[in-house]
């Protein structure tokens, strides 16, 4: 049993690797977070808007490389990750793409960085300083190498038009200087040379899946407060809702689609069999719709629970257990219609199960030995019958932590489901991830289990090739 287990956490790994990487891609492809580009129009307070960038990302951890390796261009220098903001980024690695030459894009990047910094300390009272500053602005945030040029003489014009500022010059002159050494060093070629860098651990990726496993999960953009904090009152919201109904429906289902088989086309059997097709067919939102109106709507209702509104639980004052309890009854209809529906598939393939094993030799043979008619549908048929029922059990273990979006929206239960739909309309991507990366575990974890239940119910199973 210990090498099935073995063998099968084996084989589940390499999938949850492909998974991490694959959710860490789709959160690089995000919009990029505001807080990390500078403010429109700034110009003397530039490096204390990029310091203040740099410390953000230092805190999301991004002034770290992706992966533990890249494969890129000679053009491009292994350090690229360092540089912020990203605008900035972005037009650097451009004109290297067209160039080939990062050391020369650098010492450009850096005598125009001088200008700049010269335009936002010159005086507003100064006669066309205007001018000169919309001119060091196109240039600063010009990434196209051959229109550089003519730029860089319309901020030779607007210098003569100011008055003598013998700074200025010398700052022109490093510029032009600069920017002639690049238009000579430039080698376009170098973009078709492959290059490795290897980072080791230090990178975003690992940083990423250690924070996973260690409740580091990053900040909120819509809470700025940690993700593992956003989440944890969603999480054991739908922790109870889920797990109640699943438990609920396992310890009726069962017995009953038993019973169901063992008395196969009587009346009973009949009406629960039509019963049980037509709680499985109903949808859960039209289910739980016809809930509320039965029992917490006044008008048409019974009444018998008062609205189905969850009152916050940090406005609540107590502890959460307290809320837990004190609103209970709301509890009840989301975890019936969650309960209904997973009994009804549960019941019909049980009494499925059931009626295919009773009909093979083994059934047949214990008969002729006297073995009571009890004993042979609860141990012998029950045993080979219970695969189905695993296998269903894989496909709802991830909902017992992640909930049902349906369900929670239609009741505004403050559950992971809903908390799901308001990350990604309010575009909270740590958050959207996270949820992401915990339902893609907890599907792996699901189809482990149930291989290992497989191995307990039919031991030919670890042992077949």
């Amino acid at each position: 049993m210990l090498r099935y287990f073995i063998q099968r956490i084996m084989l589940a790994l390499p999938t949850l690797f492909v998974i991490s990487v694959a959710i860490f891609g789709l959160s690089k492809c995000t919009p990029r977070d505001p807080a990390l580009e500078p403010a429109e129009g700034a110009y003397g307070d530039f490096k204390q808007q990029e310091n203040a960038i740099r410390l953000r990302a230092q805190q999301l951890g991004l002034d770290k490389p992706d992966f533990y390796f890249s494969v890129t261009t000679a053009a491009f220098p292994d350090t690229a990750y360092l540089i912020f903001p990203l605008s900035r980024r972005e037009r650097l690695m451009n004109l290297c793409a067209q160039t080939g030459d990062w050391p020369a894009v650098s010492r450009y990047e850096a005598a125009l960085r001088a200008v700049w910094d010269f335009a936002g300390h010159l005086p507003d009272t100064v006669t066309r300083a205007g001018a000169f500053r919309l001119a060091v602005s196109n240039m600063m945030t010009s990434d196209k190498f051959d229109l550089l040029e003519g730029m860089s003489d319309d901020i030779r014009k607007a210098v003569q038009d100011i008055p003598p500022y013998p700074q200025a010059f010398v700052l022109m002159d490093s510029l032009q200087e600069s920017l002639r050494s690049l238009v000579a060093a430039a080698r376009p070629g170098k973009m078709y040379q492959p290059v490795f860098h290897w980072y080791g651990a230090d990178n975003q990726y690992h940083r990423w899946l250690s924070g996973f496993f260690t409740g580091d999960l990053g900040i909120s953009r819509l809470s700025q407060k940690p993700v593992w904090e956003s989440l944890k009152f969603s999480m054991l919201s739908t922790l109870i809702v889920n797990g109640l109904a699943i438990l609920l429906a396992y310890l009726i289902a069962v017995p009953l689609g038993v019973a169901m088989a063992q008395r196969r086309n009587r009346l009973s059997d009949r009406i629960s069999h039509w019963v049980l097709l037509l709680l499985y067919a109903m949808p859960m939102f039209w289910m739980g719709s016809l809930l509320i109106l039965f029992f917490a709507t006044p008008d048409f209702g019974l009444y018998l629970i008062r609205g189905i509104d969850l009152g916050p639980w940090q406005a609540s004052g107590g502890s959460y257990g307290a809320w837990c309890l004190n609103n209970f009854d709301k509890f009840i209809l989301p975890i019936l219609t969650l309960c209904l529906h997973l009994l009804a598939i549960l019941a019909l393939q049980m009494r499925g199960g059931v009626l295919e094993c009773i009909g093979q030799d083994f059934i047949r043979t214990a008969r002729a030995k006297g073995v009571s008619e009890k004993t042979i549908y609860w141990r012998h048929a029950f045993r080979n019958a219970v695969f189905p029922i695993i296998s269903v059990f894989a496909a709802v273990f991830p909902a017992i932590f992640t909930g049902s979006l349906v369900i929670e929206y239609m009741f505004q239960f403050p559950g992971l489901g809903l908390k799901t739909h308001d990350a990604f309309m309010n575009g909270d991507y740590p958050v959207l991830f996270t949820i992401l990366s915990l339902a893609s575990v907890l599907t792996v974890a699901g189809n482990l289990i149930a291989d290992l239940l497989y191995s307990v119910a039919d031991p030919r199973v670890r042992y077949a090739k």
